[in-house]
């Protein structure tokens, strides 16, 4: 993904002490880490509504799948029309 050695971590560290300041690194820090919490809590909300209706839609199909009613007849109706048939 990224790779940097760390010489390269070294340098880009001493930049941004000249850059932003001493003073305002830690200040930007905790804001970055706000920004990265923010989006791993949107990131386990979406994978959870994801599970969420993945779970749902199997439970429907199985519902579906799977009857576990008793089938609703009238033996009455049924045997005269197998004496009709046969």
């Amino acid at each position: 993904m990224l790779d940097f050695s760390w010489a390269e971590l070294l340098i880009i560290l001493a930049v941004a002490v000249f850059v932003i300041g001493p003073k305002d690194i830690p200040g930007l820090m905790y804001g970055l880490g706000r920004i990265v919490k923010r989006f791993q809590y949107i990131r386990f909300a979406v994978s959870q509504q994801f599970d969420d209706v993945m779970k749902s839609h199997d439970i429907e199909e199985l519902r579906r799948g799977v009857n576990m009613e008793a089938p609703k007849t009238d033996e009455k109706e049924a045997d005269e029309e197998n004496k009709d048939v046969g």
